[in-house]
């Protein structure tokens, strides 16, 4: 694959910056011109990360079942801006000009540099704008250079006929090991072309290739899951650890019992949510697999190199049967496959043009695509540059202020922000109530409310119905439109007054 000098690299990367932070201050809810990323997953992230500064051990001290660094990545996040998701921002950011980066290396290769420089804030547009992007800040986005990144070594392996060296297998073992510990179903992309490189090793150098792959692979994952193994083993957290993430989320977390039919009902509906509800982003990846694997291309290598991958990935994401609108975002990874085909036809063409010219009409596209952003993101719709004091979240943070030192319940539903708005880290394990069927997260939140553990709580409607002989219902508040509740409450612990705070 071409190497970029170190000059092209430079300029590359400051509009890939400058290209992921304007798409992402409209696309993202984390965004400072949003008063707070309502989504619920941001949230328990944050509110995770949080706790972990806090000395709390995940999954031990505080539950929910994501990979242990997506919390960390958090953690990080909050340690720069506690106060809200500006630092999470920032990582959006900077995990989206990575993405862009390896977008613009993938399609330079396979159709040249005036292509790829355009292909930058098209993919951009396509993959932020997108409804499966959702509020920003999922697994699935901050997965997507990772991904990416193992396919375009894999590539670079199969264009130079050559086994990979060992360092590279090193780090792609190390980046399969990083999504791995965010979210597993995201490794069918990574793992496919993991598996083809072996493969490929092995057709080039026979048992001995392919082994020496396989082992560089092993020890790079072993590298990415070593400071889990150190840091769950020095708290005691291990079974808590492999409990929660891989027996929980395998066989707690699942989207119903109807079976092989009613799961393959499920995955096609679900696929075809995608590609109605995200347009721009599925329909030139499936375009761009499909042309890559029956275009012109001979080698049965090349035709495969996206395809299975991408079929694999497919299914990591849709076989689940509980498909969330975000999941198909970790497949926007395979859109540079598209530009690369469309500007391997347009490569001539583009020849054509004058520097001044084609510098003119690229920097008028890149314009083009960034004021198309706030036009085609629903999160503008919704709440760009709405008040805080307007906000349920920081209608309620208000009067949790009264109480210095106040610790919050979330009950009967997942963590909307009220934490982020009142600064408040959980003091509880299950600080809010994950869409995973545990009967001890329901009791516990139960007692929590009897025993007045923590000073407020706040509810959508659904608590204990003697939860009046332990709080007071002290505010409701309005949800925005479209939310999936419609008001939600606020109750504060009986006997308590401004200037006090339960000292747990």
């Amino acid at each position: 694959m071409t190497k970029l000098s170190a000059r092209e690299r430079v300029r590359i990367l400051l509009l890939c910056l400058v290209i992921a932070a304007a798409a992402l201050f409209f696309c993202s809810k984390s965004s400072p011109a949003y008063p707070i990323n309502d989504w619920s997953d941001a949230n328990i992230y944050f509110s995770a990360g949080k706790g972990m500064l806090a000395s709390r051990v995940m999954y031990r001290d505080l539950y929910d079942h994501k990979g242990p660094l997506i919390y960390a990545l958090h953690a990080l996040c909050a340690l720069a801006c506690p106060a809200d998701f500006t630092g999470v921002w920032v990582l959006e950011i900077l995990f989206a000009a990575a993405f862009l980066l390896e977008s613009y290396r993938t399609v330079r290769a396979m159709a040249g540099k005036r292509a790829a420089f355009v292909s930058v804030p098209l993919t951009a547009l396509c993959v932020y704008t997108a409804y499966c992007f959702q509020a920003g800040d999922s697994a699935e986005e901050l997965a997507l250079p990772m991904i990416l990144l193992v396919q375009l070594h894999w590539l670079d392996t199969l264009e130079s006929g050559k086994a990979a060296p060992f360092g590279r297998l090193l780090g792609d073992g190390f980046l399969f090991g990083c999504v791995f510990w965010m979210k597993f179903t995201l490794c069918g992309a990574p793992g496919m072309a993991l598996l083809l490189g072996c493969l490929w090793a092995a057709r080039q150098n026979g048992a001995k290739g392919f082994f020496r792959c396989l082992g560089g692979l092993a020890a790079g994952f072993l590298l990415s899951t070593l400071p889990w193994l150190m840091y769950f083993g020095l708290n005691g957290a291990i079974t808590d650890w492999l409990k929660t993430y891989l027996y929980d989320n395998l066989f707690l977390y699942s989207g119903g019992e109807g079976g092989l039919l009613w799961r393959a009902k499920q995955m096609v509906k679900s696929v075809w949510e995608w590609l109605t509800r995200s347009p721009l982003c599925a329909l030139p990846v499936c375009a761009g697999v499909i042309a890559s694997c029956f275009g012109r291309e001979k080698n049965g290598w090349r035709r495969l190199s996206w395809l299975l991958p991408f079929l694999l990935g497919a299914l990591g994401v849709f076989i689940g049967g509980k498909t969330y609108p975000y999941y198909p975002l970790a497949l926007a990874a395979f859109l540079p496959c598209f530009f690369g085909w469309a500007g391997g036809l347009l490569e001539k063409p583009l020849s054509r043009v004058s520097k001044r010219a084609y510098g003119c009409a690229a920097a008028i596209l890149c314009g083009l695509c960034v004021l198309l952003c706030p036009v085609l993101s629903s999160n503008v719709k919704e709440s760009f540059g709405q008040p805080r004091s307007e906000t349920m979240q920081y209608q309620f943070a208000a009067r949790m202020a009264e109480t210095p030192g106040a610790t919050l319940l979330n009950y009967g539903f997942m963590d909307a922000g009220f934490y982020t708005a009142a600064q408040i880290t959980p003091n509880v394990k299950y600080y809010h109530q994950t869409n995973v069927p545990l009967r001890e997260m329901l009791d516990e939140q139960v007692r929590y409310i009897h025993d007045g553990v923590c000073d407020y709580v706040v509810t959508r409607g659904r608590q204990p119905e003697d939860i009046l002989e332990t709080y007071d219902l002290i505010a409701t508040a309005e949800t925005p439109e479209g939310f999936w509740y419609d008001q939600v409450y606020l109750y504060r612990r009986k006997g308590l007054t401004e200037s006090t705070a339960n000292p747990s």
